[in-house]
């Protein structure tokens, strides 16, 4: 029972915030508009402002872990790949496929993952998430930019010059790049701005629960959904399975293991519904996908996290 109740209180003051933000939405207290600037705020202020802190006030030599790292890219590529493979074995329309296999492997770790993993292991800086975000969430655009490109009906397809591009700009990453200094050399910020920085930091994790809950289409369902559940089960179930026990076998410590748990049972990133229209991709399975892996993340993250504890992993 104490499992259980301690899984439930990592998960829930998440998803009640979503829930709120999905009350307000439609009451109408939250307008669009609002969200649209709540989206552009957190990405672009609030969360490069928390890894700009989380970086510059630890020892990113100290918690850059060669073989975690490799271990996370290889998982995230091997998830991409399944997930395809799985995309085409199952998605009989070519069009969809895409679609499918993008939302199957993409996880919301900006999002949902970060105060997902600060309530299970009880700390506001988690070594490992850094790494994650400077790692991971990176490979996920190249990997979704080739595989949508290799689907796109234009047949546009990307210069390496352009994904390194997009790679470089993402708010997120320029922030790690402009902390890493203040890391190696061990640079005291000024305590005014270190306060500055740290208020829009604190803005990160309510507002983009919000707006989560806020962006929830109930009515996202389409026509696939056997596509879309099995893309959803994949996300959040399948995929933590497989990596948290490749995690465990590989002797990662707890903090790295809740991190892979959490970085890999995440439901779909809400972008990806954004990138796959972008790019000519499917956005109807999307949507369902991304609404399927959020309903069942309320039971699969809890879950996942109850069997951990009572395996004694966490």
């Amino acid at each position: 029972m104490e499992n259980l109740v301690f899984s439930v209180n990592a998960v829930l003051p998440v998803f009640l915030v979503m829930l709120l933000g999905y009350i307000l939405r439609r009451r109408e207290v939250l307008t669009q508009s609002f969200i649209d600037v709540a989206v552009t705020l957190v990405f672009y202020v609030s969360l490069p402002a928390k890894m700009f802190l989380d970086v510059a006030e630890s020892d990113f030599f100290a918690i850059l872990d060669g073989r975690y790292v490799l271990f996370l890219v290889c998982a995230t590529a091997t998830s991409f790949a399944a997930a395809w493979a799985l995309g085409v074995a199952l998605v009989r329309d070519r069009g969809k496929i895409g679609a499918f296999a993008h939302c199957a492997f993409r996880g919301n770790f900006v999002y949902i993952g970060l105060p997902l993993v600060q309530n299970l292991l009880q700390a506001e800086a988690v070594p490992s998430t850094v790494l994650v975000v400077t790692f991971v969430v990176p490979l996920y655009n190249v990997l979704s930019v080739l595989l949508l490109s290799w689907y796109d009906p234009s047949g546009a397809r990307p210069s390496p010059r352009a994904l390194a591009w997009q790679v470089l700009k993402n708010p997120m990453i320029l922030a790690v790049l402009a902390a890493l200094p203040f890391s190696f050399l061990r640079l005291h910020i000024p305590y005014a701005a270190e306060k500055a920085v740290g208020y829009l930091g604190s803005l990160a994790t309510p507002l983009a629960l919000l707006f989560v809950g806020a962006s929830i289409d109930l009515h996202g369902f389409g026509r696939d959904k056997l596509g879309i559940l099995a893309a959803a089960l994949f996300k959040t179930a399948a995929q933590p399975l497989v990596c948290v026990a490749a995690a465990v076998w590989l002797g990662f410590n707890t903090e790295q293991i809740a991190t892979v748990f959490v970085t890999m049972a995440v439901p779909t990133a809400l972008n990806a519904y954004i990138m796959t229209k972008k790019m000519g991709g499917d956005g109807e399975m999307c949507a369902g996908v991304i609404l399927a892996s959020m309903l069942l993340s309320v039971i699969t993250l809890p879950g996942g996290i109850w069997l951990l504890r009572t395996l004694a992993i966490l």
